[in-house]
C-alpha cells in the first residue's frame, strides 16, 4: 500500500489516506489489525475518480473518535462517479448518489452522507471504492460530527432555497407576461432561466429530494447535463430577442443564433449512451459556453454602445453571472475543488440576473406599451393643430353622448368656421393660414381649460364638445372664444393677419334626438352665424334648420 497527498480542508475530524494498490482481501479482517502505515493527514479529503479503473482508498481517523455527536461521514461531489463505501463495523457495501431519492430526508442532497459508529476508534477503516464513470473535478470526503453537519447543512438549505425561490418567483412573474402578451421573447425567457433552475437543482441533488424524484433518480446527472445544455440555447435565444442583437450587431448576432443548435445537439447526445458522452459532452458543452460568453458580452457591450436600452439591462444583469461561469467552466475543465464563494455566488448571480433581466422585460414592455400609445395618440390627432382629428373628436362626442344619456347632464356642441380663410390663404398663402389654425386652437384651449374637448371637423372647421357646468353656459364660452380670435393678431413676416370666426352652437334637448343631430344643428347655427354677417355666435333654436335630413335616414 502507498501513501497519496491531499490537501487540507476546515473541518472537524483528522483523518488519515491510504490509497490501496488493491481491494482489500476480507475487509473484516483488515479492520481487526492494525495499520502502521502513515497516510497524510487531513481535515477533509478531496479524491479523483479515475475514467479506466476502481480505485480504492481507506480512511481512518488520526485519533479515537471522543466528541458527544455521532461521527458522520459526508462524501460531497459525486455528480458522476460511482462510489462505493464500506463502513464497519459490518463493511457492507453502500452506493449511493445525490440523485437517489430514497437518501435519508433529514439531510439536504448536498452530499451523500452515513452514519458511523459512535465508539468509532483510529484503527478502524472506512474503504472507498471510485469506479467508472470517473469525473475531472475532485469528490471531498471528510467526517464531522452529526450536529456541526447540521447547522451547516441548514445554513447550506436556506440560501439555496432563497436563490432558487428568487429565480422561480421571476419565472413566474414573466409566465404571467407571456400568457397575457404572447410574446416569444418571454417564452424564451421563461425555458431559458426554468432549465437554468433544473439544472441547480439537478447538480446539487435537490431536484430528487422533490414528490415524484424517484422517477427522476435512474436518469442521475444527465438531467443536469441535458438542463445546462438548454439553458444555454434558450439564453441565446433570450437575449437575441431581448437586446435585438440582429439589428444592433449583425454579424455578432448571426453567429449567436447559428451557436444554439450545437447545444441543442448536445442536449440530445446526453442520453446517447452507444456514444460515450460522459468521456468527452461536459468539457465540450463548457468550451462552447466559454465562446459564447465571450461573443454574448460582446454584442451586448457593441448593443448598448449604439444606443440599445435593453443590452444596457443585460449587462448589468448578465456580467456577474457570465463571469462566474466562466470560474465554474475553469473549475470543473482543470479539475479545481470547488470554492463556497463559487458554489453559492453562482446560484445567487443566476438569482441576480432574473430580477434584473424581469425589471428590463417590464421596461421593454413599458416602453411599448408607450410607443403604442404614442402611436395611437397620433392617428387620433389632426398633425398640424394637434387636436383630435373628425374620427377622433366624433368618437369622443359618442362617448359624451351616451353619458349625457345615462345621468342626464347638459351635453352642448359648438360649430367653428374661420371667416374668410380662403382669403387668407390666398393673400398670406398656407403657411398664413396654418399659423391662423394653429392660433385659433391655442385660444379656444386657453378658454376652455379642462372643461371640454376640441377637434378638426375640416379645413378651417372645429367641433367643440362641452359637458356639464360648461354646458349649461356654452353660448357664453362661446362668445368668449370669439372675442379672444378676434382680438389675435398673428404675425407672418412683417405682416400680422387679423381675422374673426363664426360659432354655431347647440345645446341637447327633446328635438334633437341623436349625435348626428347634435351635430347638425350646430353646422346649422354656425352658417346662420355667417348668413348674419360672420364674426358671432348663433344659438340654434327650431326654424333653424338641421334636423329635418338626418331625422329621415
Amino acid at each position: 500500500m502507498g501513501c497519496w497527498p491531499f490537501a487540507t480542508w476546515a473541518g472537524d475530524a483528522a483523518l488519515r489516506v491510504t490509497a490501496l494498490s488493491q481491494p482489500p482481501a476480507t475487509m473484516a479482517a483488515d479492520s481487526a489489525r492494525s495499520d502502521d502505515s502513515r497516510g497524510s493527514v487531513a481535515a477533509y479529503l478531496w479524491l479523483h475518480a479515475p475514467r479506466d479503473r476502481t480505485a480504492w482508498y481507506a480512511l481512518r481517523l488520526a485519533a479515537d473518535w471522543q466528541q458527544a455527536s455521532r461521527p458522520l461521514l459526508a462524501i460531497r461531489g459525486n455528480v458522476r462517479a460511482c462510489v462505493t463505501v464500506y463502513l464497519p463495523p459490518d463493511y457492507r457495501p453502500h452506493t449511493d448518489s445525490i440523485f437517489d431519492a430514497a437518501l435519508d430526508p433529514s439531510f439536504s442532497h448536498r452530499a451523500v452522507v452515513y452514519l458511523l459508529p459512535a465508539d468509532l476508534r483510529a484503527g478502524q477503516p472506512v474503504y472507498l471504492a471510485l469506479g467508472d464513470p470517473g469525473q475531472t473535478q475532485p469528490i471531498r470526503v471528510g467526517i464531522t460530527d452529526v450536529a456541526s453537519y447540521r447547522a451547516d447543512d441548514l445554513r447550506h438549505v436556506r440560501l439555496s432555497t432563497f436563490f432558487a425561490s428568487v429565480q422561480l418567483s421571476m419565472l413566474l412573474v414573466i409566465l404571467c407576461f407571456w400568457a397575457v402578451l404572447h410574446d416569444r421573447m418571454y417564452l424564451y425567457f421563461v425555458l431559458y432561466v426554468g432549465a437554468q433552475v433544473l439544472y441547480v437543482m439537478a447538480a446539487s441533488g435537490e431536484l430528487f429530494a422533490l414528490p415524484g424524484a424517484a422517477l427522476l433518480s435512474p436518469l442521475g446527472y444527465r438531467t443536469g447535463q441535458c438542463a445546462a445544455a438548454l439553458s444555454a440555447a434558450f439564453s441565446i435565444w433570450f437575449i437575441l430577442a431581448f437586446a435585438d442583437l440582429r439589428r444592433y450587431t449583425p454579424r455578432l448576432g448571426a453567429t449567436l443564433g447559428v451557436l444554439r443548435w450545437p447545444f441543442l445537439a448536445c442536449a440530445a447526445l446526453v442520453w446517447m449512451a452507444f456514444l460515450q458522452p460522459n468521456a468527452w459532452l461536459p468539457n465540450t458543452v463548457n468550451l462552447l459556453l466559454v465562446v459564447c460568453t465571450a461573443l454574448v458580452l460582446l454584442s451586448g457591450w457593441l448593443a448598448w454602445r449604439r444606443g440599445n436600452r435593453q443590452a444596457g439591462f443585460f449587462l448589468l444583469s448578465w456580467v456577474p453571472l457570465l463571469a462566474l461561469t466562466m470560474a465554474r467552466v475553469v473549475q470543473l475543465v482543470a479539475g479545481y475543488r470547488l470554492p463556497e464563494w463559487l458554489e453559492y455566488g453562482f446560484p445567487a448571480s443566476m438569482a441576480w440576473s432574473a430580477v434584473v433581466i424581469t425589471v428590463g422585460l417590464a421596461d421593454r414592455t413599458l416602453q411599448v406599451r408607450h410607443e403604442r400609445d404614442h402611436a395611437s395618440d397620433l392617428a387620433q390627432r389632426d398633425p398640424l393643430t394637434g387636436v383630435l382629428n373628425r374620427r377622433a373628436i366624433m368618437d369622443h362626442l359618442r362617448k359624451a353622448w351616451k353619458a349625457s344619456t345615462h345621468t342626464a347632464e347638459p351635453l352642448a356642441a359648438l360649430f367653428l368656421d374661420i371667416d374668410h380663410f380662403k382669403r387668407i390663404n390666398d393673400t398670406r398663402g398656407h403657411a398664413g393660414g396654418d399659423a391662423c389654425l394653429t392660433a385659433v386652437v391655442d385660444e379656444i384651449r386657453a378658454e376652455l381649460g379642462g372643461s371640454g374637448e376640441v377637434g378638426r371637423y375640416g379645413g378651417e372647421e372645429f367641433l367643440i364638445v362641452l359637458q356639464g357646468d360648461a354646458a349649461r353656459s356654452a353660448q357664453r364660452v362661446a362668445e368668449r372664444i370669439g372675442a379672444r380670435a378676434s382680438a389675435l393678431r398673428v404675425r407672418i413676416g412683417e405682416h400680422r393677419i387679423a381675422f374673426t370666426v363664426s360659432i354655431g352652437v347647440a345645446v341637447r334637448d327633446t328635438l334633437i334626438t341623436n349625435l348626428d343631430v347634435l351635430v347638425q344643428c350646430a353646422d346649422a347655427a354656425q352658417y346662420r352665424a355667417k348668413a348674419e354677417g360672420r364674426n358671432r355666435v348663433v344659438l340654434w333654436r327650431p326654424g333653424l334648420g338641421g334636423t329635418a335630413p338626418v331625422a329621415a335616414r
